[in-house]
């Protein structure tokens, strides 16, 4: 290209560089809605620049337009249009509240449009961007950039590969690979936006907050880096050192130390293998408690098998006291369990996690393998998530079914039933002891049924078949041959078989507020004999009574008789090896 020189020292105004052209043809009107271009500089040349005629500024070049000012060392400015110029060495455009440094510029005044290139900054009271190359629209005050741009702030910085900064909304828009870092928290997003006064994050893309409060996670969402409080949504997550909590919408009040999730919430305790789902959770972190209610169910994982428990609302309170501890559960109104071994209804549980004791109360009912145990309140002692121990109080009743599918049964004020790898071994009754079971020879014939009535007995177990009976204080039994059996006979008071209520898996995981049962088998369920000796297949109501231990006087001498060779009336029998060295303990001890 070919530059003329003009011997100017000093241009003040666009109009002085006309007059350095001579008395030439007016130029053409600025294009467009911006006002002209005011320009001065100390030296101009004439020239040509990319095919167009130019004119080159040298020496503090000074631009302005209305309230926007820029400086450079040199500019270029067409002829066919004087408000488009190429700024060259130390660019700084200023205006109200805002200013920009750069290696390069091109400025269109008529759009009002800055292209910076080189060591961008660009810098307002609340922030400064730095990037390789940056667009600002003069008009609407906002900046973008295509190379990546690090803004630092008071109390934060931000990495990210576009951005987009507004200067009066004071609102920044990123994308790809943004890196928030401030006091409390640091964000990683793929697509987020930063209020500089609020100072509140929206994300619109996969987003992870490290805090401490937790790690949180979530497509979209609010997060206020002030406050702590959080509003995410789309497959949202919230880790604590208590829980791993998800939802499709979750909320977090760091005022409160209250978080809440609601659709398809799981609640997944970090000490142990539980995990808690529904869909509406609340957790108020500071009291460790939690509720979830919308079928939630509790799942336990042990030795892979898996307890599942149901209920209306289930509410967990950890141990905010010895964070090493465990904590409790609690489910009420129409709890349902379910595991490969046991299952259980009952209205309202408290299961201690720490000790793995579960305290079931209103009507429980419990299934045992072949086994049916019914009282007014059960405490249930677990052993690696295994069936331990049962103490039941308060019309205490145990059913089991032999091969040949006789009911033997079990009855009396207060029982304790122990168990060996789930299954029952021994039953121990305290008060108004009650027993009925079925002699057999074999597997294959019924050799009559033995029926006791005393203060305290034990029923002893092998593969969940009665073996043998001691009783204690004076004994009432007799055996009842085959053929003198009639149905009356082969039921305790109070029995009733249940087989139609046991909770299977399905029926313990269905959403609440369908069917109130699980589906019935085409047998009835046998009842016990009306004192007209009529059959009653109605289920007996549950009472309320609550536990209480039974206090009875120490045992005396026991007597004892086989299953399979007990006398038509109690008689003092031999003792058994298992049982020599005296007695048996009362119930809870």
């Amino acid at each position: 290209m070919k530059f003329t020189k003009i011997g100017l020292v000093s241009l003040f105004s666009l109009f002085s560089v006309i007059l350095a052209f001579g008395q030439g043809t007016p130029a053409p009107a600025p294009q467009g809605n911006g006002q002209p271009v005011e320009v001065s500089a100390n030296t101009l040349q004439s020239g040509r620049y990319n095919g167009e005629e130019v004119r080159r500024l040298l020496g503090n070049v000074v631009m302005r337009q209305g309230q926007t000012t820029l400086t450079s060392d040199s500019a270029y400015q067409y002829v066919s249009d004087r408000n488009k110029l190429e700024v060259f060495g130390n660019v700084h455009i200023t205006q109200p509240g805002m200013d920009a440094t750069s290696a390069t510029a091109s400025y269109d005044g008529t759009r009002r449009i800055a292209n910076m290139r080189g060591g961008v900054t660009l810098r307002d009271e609340q922030m400064t961007l730095t990037t390789p190359s940056l667009d600002y629209d003069l008009n609407a005050k906002r900046a973008y950039y295509t190379q990546a741009g690090n803004i630092v702030g008071p109390d934060y910085t931000i990495n990210s590969q576009l951005g987009t900064y507004t200067s009066d909304d004071k609102v920044l828009t990123f994308k790809k690979n943004i890196k928030y870092v401030g006091q409390n928290a640091e964000v990683l997003s793929d697509t987020m936006s930063y209020n500089t006064v609020t100072k509140v994050v929206e994300f619109f893309g996969p987003t992870t907050i490290k805090s401490p409060d937790g790690t949180l996670f979530a497509n979209r969402g609010t997060y206020n880096t002030v406050t702590r409080e959080s509003n995410f949504r789309g497959n949202a997550s919230i880790k604590t050192p208590d829980y791993l909590i998800r939802g499709e919408v979750l909320t977090y009040d760091k005022t409160k130390e209250y978080y809440t999730a609601s659709r398809n919430v799981s609640m997944t305790a970090i000490k142990d293998t539980t995990v808690i789902t529904g869909q509406t959770a609340l957790y108020w972190r500071a009291r460790g408690r939690a509720k979830v209610y919308g079928s939630p169910v509790m799942r336990t994982i042990e030795k892979r098998d898996t307890m599942y428990l149901s209920a209306d609302t289930l509410v967990s309170v950890e141990n905010v006291k010895d964070k090493t501890k465990k904590g409790k559960l609690f489910a009420y109104h129409d709890v349902r369990i379910f595991k490969s071994d046991l299952q259980g209804l009952c209205d309202s549980l408290t299961y201690d996690q720490n000790d793995s004791i579960i305290y079931m109360s209103r009507n429980p009912r419990l299934w045992a393998n072949k086994n049916q145990m019914t009282a007014d309140s059960v405490i249930m002692q677990l052993r690696s998530n295994t069936l331990d121990q049962m103490r039941m109080f308060g019309n205490s009743f145990a059913i089991s079914i032999d091969t040949l599918e006789n009911y033997n049964q079990v009855k009396g004020r207060n029982m304790t039933a122990r168990f060996a790898d789930g299954k029952i071994r021994r039953i121990d009754v305290n008060g108004n002891a009650e027993s009925l079971y079925f002699a057999l020879q074999g597997d294959s014939a019924t050799m009559g049924m033995n029926r006791a009535v005393c203060s305290d007995m034990r029923m002893m177990f092998q593969d969940g078949q009665v073996q043998y009976i001691t009783f204690l204080e004076q004994p009432d039994a007799k055996l009842i041959p085959p053929h003198e059996l009639q149905d009356p006979d082969k039921r305790l008071k109070g029995f009733v078989w249940r087989s139609d209520e046991k909770p299977t898996r399905a029926f313990v995981l269905e959403k609440r507020g369908g069917k109130k049962g699980p589906a019935k088998p085409k047998d009835k369920p046998v009842a016990a004999s009306t004192s007209k000796g009529k059959s009653s297949n109605k289920p007996s109501a549950g009472t309320t009574a609550k536990p209480k231990a039974s206090v009875a006087s120490p045992p005396k001498p026991t007597t004892q008789q086989p299953a399979q060779q007990q006398p038509a009336q109690a008689k003092p029998a031999r003792k058994l090896p298992l049982l020599k060295g005296g007695g048996f303990k009362k119930a809870g001890s």
